[in-house]
């Protein structure tokens, strides 16, 4: 074989190689679905809770990888001085889900307390329930609690179902997820609401408030 022909082949396999990676990549192409509001709209009145933006440092939002971010203190209405940190994370390509409280609280010196770790349920729209992870960190003589969960947009029914299995559920939140995603985090004290009772008032108004900003296609989680 001749080097001109060498070179021929080379080219047309190389040229062949190129486009089946082109249409393998459009084959798993990901639907990244944005919100369908800012965060930034999100009422500061909810039911019964006054709220207040917070600032973040640049640093804290550059590792958490955030597209969007919602920092804000509410203050109950029915109980004073009962305050309750939200932090939302929304990311287009779904890398904050490297961020979940039980990678970045130990990194920061707490540790978890299992016996305070729940599962709770609260009404959603449309009749359903969503399902929150109540966690409990110590670090010396401080408690604090965090309720978390997290949307998925985009997924399918089949990526949907792979995350439910048991021995993939725990490190689906430590990888790239198929779509856009979303965390919900709520920081308090452990000794203002041990019994989760504002928790779930509060996270009730939430879930309200954020039904307009959501995209409809989305599947819930809570295993941080």
């Amino acid at each position: 074989m001749t080097t001109l022909k060498r070179c021929g082949l080379c080219a047309a396999l190389l040229t062949l190689g190129l486009a089946a990676r082109a249409g393998l990549e459009r084959m798993d192409a990901t639907e990244r679905p944005p919100l369908r509001r800012p965060l930034a709209s999100l009422p500061m009145e909810l039911d019964g809770w006054a709220g207040r933006d917070v600032p973040v440092p640049l640093d804290v939002i550059e590792r958490a990888q955030t597209t969007e971010y919602l920092n804000r203190e509410y203050e109950s209405r029915r109980r004073p001085g009962l305050k309750l940190m939200l932090w939302i994370n929304y990311s287009e390509q779904g890398t904050n889900l490297r961020h979940t409280p039980e990678i970045c609280l130990p990194s920061s010196g707490w540790t978890k307390i299992e016996s305070q770790t729940r599962e709770l349920q609260f009404p959603a729209a449309g009749g359903r329930a969503l399902t929150c992870t109540r966690l409990g960190y110590a670090q010396g003589d401080l408690v604090k609690h965090v309720g978390f969960w997290y949307y998925i947009f985009g997924e399918g029914r089949l990526e949907n179902f792979v995350r439910r299995l048991p021995v993939t559920s725990r490190s689906s939140h430590g990888r790239t997820t198929r779509g856009s995603s979303m965390t919900v985090e709520v920081f308090y004290p452990g000794d203002v609401d041990p019994d989760a009772v504002a928790l779930g008032e509060f996270a009730r108004g939430l879930l309200a408030a954020l039904e307009p900003v959501l995209p409809p296609d989305r599947a819930e989680y809570h295993v941080p």
